[in-house]
């Protein structure tokens, strides 16, 4: 059932579940988003394909891309901004999601200009680089953080966890238009039941257990704490292999294969590289727990969530949003970041207990299907634009 209130967004890529990426999720919530209003437009200046049918309430709006490197920035910026503002009789409010200047400058310009009310969502703790980090660039993109904060009439975080540290981006942000609002997950193509990648399938034929990695791999994701933890469970169980979904700079990932090697774990860790959305379940319900070694700066990472729906524990650190997720004892286990230590002796406590293994699965099913799928937390997105636009 939908409000009459009309709606408009932004993507950096329409590119369907065929993608790797975050847009490939974040176009797939906007669709169901569409069930709950009278229209959604979703910005975008690039658009590489899309399989899906549209609702006939959803309109992709593709907006002019000037690719001259030097220019593109800021024609963007223009563009996107000049946009809702141009069109403003036929937008009620603008839900920002995704958080590069573009979007950013949408919210405070349209704020000024046309009155436009706004949401903002900030999906991680680190905003445009860590907190210490005050070069020219990041302080440019913080300008226009700071303008959007100020300027957005809402502005969701994944998790009161992570408040204490987007505070230090901007030390006099007015908390009372913050509100809290998990992030989501489709729990109903991420399940338990469901296609298994025979590919995971035939790499277990010779080991017992399968840890699964999904995400961007660099430092700041830890995934060298990740090799570190695995080289140790390793030496007391030899029949489990590492999965490892993403990409990531090519320095880092040279690094990481050499430390594979250095750990003679080649024939048990494996770098996947990025695969398709769409094919993500079913390497998750060939896999037997998700780990998550990030440092620092997240919100609620998704690829936990997505793992956790298809009834898999997770072990993770205790980062920003995450213990929301991951209730240590119920859900997974949390430990510190920067610990391959405690995270071996985490894992390694998991797996040897397939009847621990296998109730914890289910605890994060539930977990899941209560507080973070789309149902519960797309609704409750869609109540706060309503009640914004009136």
């Amino acid at each position: 059932m939908s409000d009459n209130i009309h709606v408009a967004t932004f993507i950096g890529k329409v590119e369907g579940l065929k993608a790797a990426s975050l847009h490939a999720q974040y176009f797939e919530e906007y669709l169901y988003l569409s069930k709950y209003v009278e229209t959604l437009k979703i910005i975008t200046d690039t658009v590489i394909t899309n399989e899906t049918t549209l609702p006939s309430n959803v309109e992709i709006i593709k907006l002019p891309k000037i690719g001259i490197p030097k220019i593109y920035g800021a024609t963007k910026i223009a563009f996107y901004s000049l946009y809702p503002i141009l069109k403003k009789n036929e937008i009620d409010i603008l839900y920002v999601r995704t958080f590069s200047p573009p979007e950013l400058s949408a919210i405070w310009l349209s704020k000024i200009i046309a009155d436009l009310p706004s949401i903002l969502v900030l999906p991680g703790t680190w905003l445009f680089g860590h907190p210490s980090e005050s070069r020219g660039k990041e302080k440019f993109y913080r300008w226009f953080l700071r303008r959007a904060l100020d300027h957005a009439d809402k502005i969701v975080l994944y998790s009161r966890l992570m408040l204490p540290e987007v505070l230090l981006y901007h030390d006099k942000l007015d908390t009372t238009k913050i509100t809290y609002i998990h992030n989501a997950v489709n729990v109903d193509r991420f399940s338990p039941h469901g296609e298994v990648s025979e590919y995971v399938i035939n790499l277990k034929r010779d080991y017992r257990k399968c840890l699964l990695y999904v995400g961007r791999v660099n430092e700041k994701k830890g995934v060298g704490d990740l090799i570190d933890a695995f080289y140790i469970v390793n030496k007391q169980l030899n029949d489990v292999i590492l999965l490892i979904i993403g990409s990531g700079p090519e320095k880092y990932l040279r690094e990481i294969t050499k430390r594979i090697k250095d750990y003679k774990l080649e024939d048990k860790v494996f770098l996947l590289g990025p695969i398709p959305n769409r094919d993500i379940p079913s390497f998750i319900r060939a896999s037997d727990l998700v780990v998550y070694a990030t440092r620092e700066g997240e919100g609620i990472p998704r690829a936990i969530l997505e793992a956790m729906a298809c009834g898999k524990p997770a072990v993770a650190t205790r980062v920003a949003g995450i213990p929301d997720a991951v209730i240590n004892g119920l859900t997974g286990y949390l430990v510190e970041p920067r610990n391959p230590k405690e995270l071996a002796e985490k894992i390694l406590k998991l797996i040897k207990d397939d009847e621990l293994l296998r109730k914890m699965g289910s605890n994060a099913r539930k977990h899941i299907e209560k507080e973070f799928s789309y149902q519960v937390v797309v609704q409750s997105i869609a109540q706060l634009l309503k009640d914004l636009a009136k």
